[in-house]
């Protein structure tokens, strides 16, 4: 099996704390999975009332050895992506470009993206054109024996300057994974993903910045309760503690509760709730 993109190390202990989990917002989901995929969705604020929607629809033509998929966006901003993907050209080879346009901002900006795989490296390449000269994001990731090693650079050729520059060191077993990160040589991360029980899953983040001696940690868990519950909860060194469930109504439809309490000043407020509802036909 290939080695996941930069983006993907630690994923496993990032949907730990991330998965289930929405606040002061009443978010509603629709997905189709017909010939084309039609993906819908809004939020509202519940403390200013403000509503955002977006829609997506995605269309996937697999002819021979070639994958073609052509994917549209638009939001409330007034944003809108058109994406168009082909694999198969070569093994391992995937090649996509979009072209967002913000029609309140006036601006437009194309990305050409490319990326490549096989059993033991993984490398990604996005180029963003906002103006003549574009902005270069690299990254890889070499798999060894259980080891995952990347690394993920950006860089502006038109002011001619280092946006980022971040390495990560993961090591994956079958029920465990450890990563740790360096970004721009300030921030130090760590995280770690256990898979207690087929049912249990347990993950752990810390980090610490050089730059302002700011440091956080967070110990997070979700627990399949039955074919139609799961149950999470996660606590950091802020005294925050959220809790969530997902809960499966019927086939094809997820409630999804959550709430967040600061537990250091629990009679002050500041408490938050959300609910979600998705839906797929």
């Amino acid at each position: 099996m290939a080695p996941p993109s930069y983006s993907d190390l630690g994923k496993a202990a990032r949907d730990v704390f991330n998965i289930g989990y929405v606040f002061d917002v009443l978010k509603l989901d629709l997905k189709t999975n017909q010939n084309v995929e039609i993906k819908a969705g809004g939020t509202q604020h519940f403390a200013s009332g403000a509503v955002n929607a977006n829609l997506e629809t995605k269309y996937v033509i697999n002819k021979n050895k070639y994958l073609f998929t052509f994917i549209e966006k638009w939001n409330t901003n007034d944003v809108m992506t058109t994406e168009a993907s082909i694999s198969g050209l070569l093994p391992g080879v995937k090649v996509t470009t979009d072209g967002t346009f913000d029609r309140k901002k006036q601006s437009k900006a194309v990305r050409v993206k490319s990326e490549y795989k096989n059993e033991y490296v993984s490398v990604n390449l996005d180029t963003e054109f906002k103006a003549l000269k574009p902005v270069v994001n690299a990254s890889s990731v070499v798999a060894y024996n259980g080891w995952l090693g990347g690394f993920n650079v950006k860089y502006d050729t038109g002011d001619k300057k280092l946006l980022s520059n971040n390495l990560a060191l993961s090591y994956v077993a079958k029920q465990f994974v450890f990563t740790t990160t360096v970004n721009d040589n300030k921030v130090f991360g760590g995280s770690v993903f256990q898979k207690i029980s087929d049912q249990t899953d347990l993950g752990l983040q810390v980090s610490w910045s050089s730059e302002n001696n700011d440091s956080s940690l967070a110990v997070g868990t979700q627990y399949q309760l039955n074919k139609d519950v799961k149950l999470r909860a996660k606590i950091n060194n802020k005294s925050q503690l959220c809790l969530g469930s997902g809960i499966k109504v019927k086939d094809g439809v997820t409630l999804t509760l959550a709430s967040l309490f600061e537990c250091r000043q629990f009679n002050q407020g500041g408490h938050k709730f959300g609910i979600g509802l998705e839906l797929a036909l």
